[in-house]
Formats: structure tokens, C-alpha cells, sequence
């Protein structure tokens, strides 16, 4: 039968080619299809990951087309859509990109970004070339998937494009073979064979770009992500080690793990004066009380909810700890939205006629906010404009049209094809050029108690030495290995003095008895 090697000619013959082969993939698996062996599933394992490369090729290709085409508006008013060149990249774009396939706006400009590296590679010792055009290349022939491919890319970044396109070139032949990790090893590798100090350039943009941040994990917990300059690192790991140890063995902490996270904040906050405020609000027509009972006497596996631990969501915390922490007698002063839960100005006592709003309106709607307001935005709102929903002087200063938004989304709401609505309670509805609607919401400021109304479970059991020293599954089988490992060369050392205590490690099983006269085997 003869294939024909035609691409589609549009948009629309891409979008059907797309559909009739996820059709086809969807009718061959059949939910009662049980034969094949190991090597026949893993044939079809492989084959289906070659089709997932090529779909995500096809998908940077159609994230480069999107991208290029700017929207403008003519002197008649009409909006007209221009294409530019491969690589250009519109405001909107991300925006777009980010309501399509239902990402945040970060991971959409970041998948716009990567897209335009390898899908928009020029030619060579042109404005355009990137270099990276090989794993574009390796991914629409079903060898490289986007995941290997991005790790690749982020090790030649800012790499000249020449280099970049030798470095892909010499590792062609590992695509389909290498993992992750090794291709990061050997991508260092061949860069620091053909240019030494572009890797030692790297190595020092990564030193000066080193930082912590923060965000909303699981429900009462927050997950940190840092990276340190490594002779810092290893000085301060050494330190919350060591105090996490002693927290293990005085029991104050039962696992390691656990006992390093409280060691970490143990540390920090001792060395920082902390002031905690909290500002009360009610529903409408009612009034806060202060609260006079002791706080010793509330239970900390309460959790209640609050604002302003972290931007956005709400965090769970101990109720005990909030009432211990605060001391508040001040009324509330912002008013909830009934159905909502969002802050208002109901009588717009915080109005003005002015364009800029005053300082307590600016302060109500970054709270009743929290972040930016445009969909899968989470730039904090302190670092946002106010912008006036509808533009002012059509539109009031006041908070039923004012929102937040980054400065990024404030250009972006400004484009055309671009228009937002806001209801009574602050939610928006977004319009993109599309014609998709999006919504967002206040934050609810309603208040959440979950109470302890059962004892919490014991722990699991852990794994003890003869010291009652607790190891991670994982630590243990890599620290201890009954002295017939080779020794561990360490390049940094950082000696914490501490009182010189011997440990006896028995392994992660009991040793089996070995017989010393064993059978002959049988004839």
C-alpha cells in the first residue's frame, strides 16, 4: 500500500489528523484485550511512546505558529490577525497558550519558550538559529521525548548557537538509549570538552542565581524549594543535621526527616524577631468579639484556616498556635461577601473619585485578591497593579472595579480580543481572542475549623539501631552497607563538634546462618 509523505496544508487538516489518530489508538486498546506477551506489550509500550514524541513536536510546531501571529488593529477598528516570522513571539501568546491546555501561566510561558528554541531553529549564523533544531529533529522521528529533550536544552542554555548544534550533533546516537540523568552527564560532558569555560560561565550564572522559594503543599504544609551555593550548603546541612539528631535522640522528633524540617525552622526563627498580625473580619451584620479564652487550653491538632502565611490559598494552622501568637482586640473593619466570601466595600465608604485609590482600598482588594486575577496567574498581589476593570473615569475607583493584576496580564488585558467582566462578589470572566471564557475567584475569607474529634494514629513503627538512631529506609541502605562497600571519597568536609557516641548498625535485615557443612547437590 502506498503512503504518501504530504503534509497537512492548515490548521484545521493538523486538528484532523490529531483526532482520527487518537481515535484509532483509543479503538485498538480494547478493554478486553488480554493477549500478547511481555515482549509484544513492551513493543507496543514503545511504539506508543514513539507516537507521544511525535504528537509533542507536532505540538511545539503549532505552539511556534500560534506564537507568531499578532493580532492588530487597523485605523478602520477592524482587528485583523498578521504572521510573523517563525520564532517571533506575541504578548498574548503564553495567555493563550495558557487557557488551551489548561496550565499556568508560568508553565505556558515556559512551554512557549521551549518550543521556540527547538521548533524555530534557524539557519546557522542567523538571528534565529538556536541550535537545539536536532531535538526537534530526534522528537518528530519518535527517538527523544519533550521531558530528555528540555533537560538537554537547559544544560546548553545561553550556549552559542554553534555550539549548542555540535553538542546535540555528538549525542544523536543517545537518544533513544540514554535516560535523563545521563544525558544531563553527558551533555556536561561534551561542553566542557569543546568549551571549558562556557561550563565554568554556567557554573557561576547558576551561583549568582541561587535563591529560595515557597508555596501551598499539602493542606497545612509548604513546600520549599532552594538552591544554595554549594560550600554554604554544605555548611548549613551539617548544622541541621547535627541539631536534628539530637531532637531524634531526646524524642522530641521521631523520624529523621521530620526531626531535620524542625531543625531548619528551630534555627531560622531563633535568630529572627517575628511579629505576627491578624486582622479580623465578619459577615455582614455581625460583629467580632474578642476572644478571652486561655490558650493553653485549646487543643493544637484543632486546625483553622487563615490568610496571609502565603499569598493566595489559605493555610491550615493549629488554633492554639494562632492564639498564642496574636493578641487582637481590634474590630473588624472589611465586610464578607455572603455567598462568596470575599471582602467587600458595600457601601463604598473607601471610594474615590480620584484615579488612584487610597491607601485602606488598595489594602482591601490585595486581600480580598490575593494574587494576580488573570487564570493561572499566582504573582502575589502586593507586587500587582490595580487595574480598573473598566477604565476609568467610565469605570468608579472603587473596590467592585478594582483587581488585581500583574504587569504582565495588565498589557495582556489591554491587547485586542482581550475583555474581562466582574460580578458583585469580584469573581472575573475573562475573554481571550479565542472566545474561551475563563473565570476566577476572590479568595474566601470564611473561616474553617477542623476539629481533633478523634486521638491522632500513632506513627508507623520505624527502623531503630542499637542507639535508637533513626535512619530513612533509603539513608540506611546508603550510609551502612556492613563494612564491604568502598569508602566514600568526600570533596567538602565540615566537621560539627558533638559528643562521641558509638553506633552499632546490626543492617536492614538480621544476617541468615549460613551452614557449614551444606548438602552435596543432587545427582
Amino acid at each position: 500500500m502506498a503512503t504518501s509523505t504530504q503534509l497537512p496544508a492548515n490548521a484545521a487538516d493538523v486538528a484532523a489528523a490529531a483526532v482520527g489518530a487518537r481515535t484509532l489508538v483509543a479503538e485498538a486498546l480494547s478493554p478486553t484485550l488480554v493477549d500478547g506477551s511481555v515482549a509484544d506489550w513492551a513493543h507496543a509500550l514503545r511504539e506508543l511512546q514513539a507516537l507521544a514524541d511525535v504528537v509533542a513536536a507536532a505540538q511545539d510546531e503549532a505552539i511556534v505558529r500560534l506564537a507568531a501571529v499578532e493580532p492588530v488593529v487597523l485605523e478602520t477598528g477592524e482587528l485583523v490577525e498578521t504572521h510573523r516570522a517563525p520564532g517571533h513571539v506575541a504578548l498574548n501568546a503564553p495567555a493563550v497558550v495558557s487557557g488551551v491546555l489548561s496550565v499556568s501561566v508560568v508553565h505556558a510561558e515556559r512551554r512557549v519558550r521551549d518550543a521556540v528554541r527547538r521548533a524555530a531553529d534557524g539557519p546557522s549564523g542567523t538571528a534565529t538559529s538556536t541550535g537545539l533544531g536536532g531535538l526537534h529533529a530526534a522528537m518528530a522521528a519518535g527517538r527523544l521525548d519533550a521531558y530528555r529533550a528540555q533537560v538537554v536544552a537547559a544544560e546548553l542554555e545561553e550556549v552559542p548557537a554553534e555550539v549548542a548544534a555540535g553538542v546535540v550533533a555528538s549525542l544523536d546516537s543517545w537518544f533513544d538509549r540514554e535516560d535523563a540523568a545521563r544525558l544531563r552527564r553527558r551533555t556536561r560532558r561534551v561542553l566542557a570538552a569543546i568549551s571549558p569555560d562556557l561550563l565554568r560561565q554556567r557554573a557561576v550564572r547558576a551561583r549568582a542565581a541561587s535563591g529560595l522559594r515557597r508555596w501551598v503543599d499539602e493542606p497545612g504544609v509548604d513546600t520549599w524549594l532552594g538552591t544554595f551555593p554549594s560550600e554554604d550548603a554544605c555548611a548549613a546541612w551539617a548544622a541541621i543535621d547535627t541539631l536534628a539528631r539530637q531532637y531524634v535522640d531526646e524524642g522530641t522528633c521521631e523520624h529523621l526527616e521530620r526531626a531535620r524540617a524542625k531543625a531548619l525552622t528551630d534555627l531560622v526563627t531563633s535568630n529572627a524577631t517575628v511579629d505576627v498580625r491578624v486582622q479580623l473580619v465578619a459577615p455582614a451584620g455581625h460583629h467580632v468579639v474578642e476572644d478571652t479564652s486561655d490558650a493553653s487550653q485549646l487543643d493544637d491538632r484543632d486546625l483553622v484556616t487563615v490568610h496571609g502565611l502565603h499569598a493566595g490559598d489559605p493555610d491550615l494552622v493549629p488554633r492554639g498556635w494562632l492564639a498564642r501568637a496574636t493578641h487582637v482586640t481590634a474590630p473588624a473593619s472589611p465586610v464578607l461577601h455572603p455567598t462568596s466570601g470575599a471582602l467587600t466595600d458595600p457601601d463604598d465608604e473607601l471610594a474615590t473619585d480620584a484615579y488612584r485609590p487610597g491607601a485602606r482600598l488598595v489594602a482591601l482588594v490585595r486581600a480580598r485578591d490575593g494574587r494576580c486575577r488573570f487564570p493561572g496567574c499566582q504573582v502575589t498581589a502586593r507586587f500587582c497593579d490595580l487595574d480598573h476593570v473598566l477604565a476609568w473615569p467610565l469605570g468608579p475607583t472603587n473596590a467592585a472595579n478594582l483587581a488585581c493584576l500583574c504587569r504582565r496580564h495588565h498589557r495582556v488585558k489591554q491587547r485586542p480580543g482581550w475583555s474581562v467582566r466582574m460580578d458583585e462578589d469580584g469573581t472575573l470572566h475573562w475573554t481571550g481572542p479565542t472566545g474561551a471564557v475563563r473565570t476566577t475567584h476572590p479568595l474566601d475569607h470564611r473561616p474553617l475549623v477542623l476539629p481533633a474529634r478523634a486521638p491522632d494514629p500513632p506513627p508507623p513503627p520505624a527502623r531503630r539501631n542499637a542507639e535508637t538512631h533513626v535512619h530513612s529506609a533509603l539513608e540506611f541502605g546508603l550510609e551502612h552497607r556492613g563494612g564491604t562497600a568502598p569508602p566514600v571519597t568526600r570533596r567538602c568536609r565540615v566537621e560539627v563538634h558533638r559528643p562521641a557516641r558509638a553506633y552499632r548498625v546490626t543492617g536492614l535485615h538480621p544476617p541468615r546462618q549460613r551452614d557449614p557443612f551444606p548438602a552435596a547437590p543432587p545427582f
